[in-house]
């Protein structure tokens, strides 16, 4: 007996040998993986999920459904399955995590799998003139943890006077910053690794899901863009603190330099709970309501096959601002003249889709004589395995201002955001903003000294899409309009030219002088009748390079009335029917100071703990 032990000990320890260390596993993942985004086509429509059975099987009925897996669905779905006589079941068209989403430097590859829907917009007139097509890219992520597989991991929730205009645009006052604090610090434990940053710990969670911290080490250029904005007057904050104007340390979502996605955060800890069913690879084709407009089931294709699903309480709908409006229409919900158009039946006439909003970024290249420590992706990996380093974090993205505007009428309201970035474009940065040679060409593809990029973010957009259908075809993806800096009165783009102007000012502080920060912005062949860095110039500049920000919003708007273009109401179910919520970033009835992803963390604690009121089991 005692040799036998001894033989599988040796056995064991001769694997432990043959076998590839850590370091060599993820070195054949990253450069495999990175190869496949290069080749990698993004999909045109859902034609995969088209099943070979279209009659329906029935596989039973759940107190809750919820449809979408991302930022929102995956709190509600954990929140919901806490009350044990409750069964949830959570649908989702993609999969789960895994090791290489995790890595937060390599998103952009991740943008070019299976984890993106891969959404395109229409050709636009006035921004993405220099992406192929004029189309800009839509990335929505398709997983359960949702685009939070496939994002940048800042944690933004915006400023309070977000969530104080949409109190009153919902007339309640539970949307009041000072109200929906609480649910903020409920999801967040929150850590302050970088003693120099600044937090008010007041304002943070402690024993949340959602990890919070600061990427380690910073950039070096994270402390010149903080004294620059110093130098100018700007206050050097906790943006998610009490006053959100001024510089900043970015807070992201990663735990010991991993990727914290919603599926990390808030599923992957309960998903053994009996209660709670989780169905991956599922694909949502319509919300099935009966003739008093009560939502009875869902209909979803998995594995080649028809499903239907009914409900006892709720349908929730959280598939995102693009999805949400699509299945919304699908089943009968949205602008009756469109779904004439489009031959489906009206269940309730609401201006679904008709208010698509988008953050808008321009970036803008510099070069410095400040030299960046170059290390081979070995010593990458060697540092991510102990938490720290660049691929650690997104870009690295490190520092951010907030500032408001000319345009933005409201006093310490910022509508602009300025990221700097130290990352260097390559081969797939083309293929992740989608442009064309000549823009490429122009402005990215040479030689820069020690780049850096300030990147000026529009918040506050005035312009207004639409998302709609092209046909009653639920596999074909809908038409993605965002009618990009296309406001009547142009105050988009005379906010992002300010943002343009601001960042140049930054580079002129002596903080950025000291670097030697000059302009790499290059002639450029589309704006060649303008005099170079005139406000022509830059106008044009902007046209050709102004790209969606991946924060679409609105395409459900939250509102009183469905006469003035509301969707859902204050606790954000649908007008005119029963029995169905829709819960995720389509229901922000402007664009928000804040990413997204923080946001929609938030509207999912909240609304769980409204839907367990309404039932009575709040506090079991």
């Amino acid at each position: 007996m005692f040799m036998f032990r001894w033989v599988l000990i040796l056995i064991f320890l001769f694997g432990l040998c043959a076998a590839e260390s850590p370091v060599e596993y993820y070195e054949k993942l990253i450069n495999s993986r990175v190869q496949e985004a290069l080749e990698y086509k993004l999909p045109v429509d859902a034609k995969m999920y088209e099943p070979t059975s279209t009659v329906p099987k029935d596989i039973g009925t759940f107190d809750f459904v919820v449809i979408g897996a991302g930022s929102t669905g995956s709190v509600v779905a954990s929140r919901l399955s806490e009350i044990k006589q409750w069964n949830v079941l959570l649908l989702e068209a993609g999969k789960y995590p895994d090791n290489f989403t995790m890595i937060p430097r390599y998103f952009g590859a991740a943008i070019f799998s299976d984890y993106n829907w891969g959404f395109m917009s229409t050709p636009q007139k006035t921004a993405c003139l220099g992406a192929v097509d004029h189309k800009c890219a839509a990335p929505r992520g398709k997983g359960i943890g949702g685009t939070s597989l496939i994002n940048e991991l800042v944690y933004s929730r915006g400023n309070s006077r977000d969530y104080d205009i949409w109190a009153e645009i919902v007339n309640d006052p539970s949307w009041r910053y000072l109200n929906v604090l609480e649910y903020f610090k409920k999801s967040e434990d929150f850590h302050k690794n970088n003693p120099n940053a600044p937090a008010d710990e007041e304002y943070h969670g402690k024993d949340g899901y959602l990890h919070t911290n600061y990427h380690m080490p910073p950039s070096n250029f994270s402390p010149i863009f903080l004294k620059a904005n110093e130098q100018l007057g700007y206050n050097i904050t906790d943006y998610n603190g009490k006053n959100q104007l001024g510089a900043t340390i970015l807070q992201i979502n990663t735990k010991e330099g991993r990727r914290l996605d919603q599926a990390s955060a808030f599923i992957l800890p309960v998903k053994n709970r009996r209660n709670l069913v989780i169905s991956s690879e599922s694909y949502v084709t319509k919300i099935e309501f009966n003739d008093l407009k009560e939502a009875t089931g869902v209909i979803f294709t998995k594995n080649n096959k028809t499903y239907r699903v009914k409900v006892r309480n709720e349908v929730i709908l959280s598939a995102g601002a693009i999805s949400s409006p699509q299945i919304l229409m699908l089943s009968g919900i949205g602008p009756k003249r469109h779904l004439e158009e489009v031959g489906i039946p009206i269940v309730q006439d609401l201006e679904v889709g008709s208010t698509l909003r988008e953050h808008v970024f321009c970036g803008v290249p510099f070069s410095s004589n400040t030299s960046i420590a170059s290390q081979s992706l070995k010593e990458q990996i060697e540092d991510f395995l102990k938490g720290y380093g660049d691929l650690t974090a997104a870009n690295p993205l490190d520092a951010a201002g907030w500032y408001k505007t000319r345009i933005e009428q409201i006093r310490n309201y910022p509508d602009l955001e300025i990221v700097i970035s130290s990352s260097t474009p390559a081969e797939l940065g083309k293929k992740f903003l989608g442009w064309n040679d000549e823009t490429w060409d122009s402005l990215f593809n040479v030689s820069i000294p020690n780049p850096f990029t300030l990147t000026p973010v529009l918040l506050h957009t005035h312009s207004i899409g639409t998302v709609r259908l092209i046909s009653k075809d639920p596999y074909l993806y809908p038409s993605i309009d965002y009618n990009m800096l296309n406001d009547p009165e142009n105050l988009d783009v005379e906010a992002l030219l300010e943002g343009i102007q601001l960042a140049v000012n930054l580079t002129r502080t002596e903080a950025f002088q000291r670097i030697g920060a000059t302009l790499e912005v290059r002639p450029f062949p589309a704006c060649r009748e303008h005099d170079f860095l005139s406000k022509n110039y830059w106008l044009c500049f902007i046209a050709q390079t102004a790209m969606a920000a991946y924060h679409p919003v609105g395409t459900c708007p939250s509102g009183r009335n469905p006469k003035t273009g509301a969707v859902v109401d204050q606790e954000l179910k649908v007008f005119g029917v029963k029995r169905l919520r829709v819960i995720d970033a389509s229901v922000l009835p402007f664009s928000f100071s804040g990413h997204p992803n923080a946001i929609c963390t938030m509207i999912g604690e909240k609304v769980s703990d409204v839907i367990k009121l309404e039932y009575g089991v709040l506090g079991f």
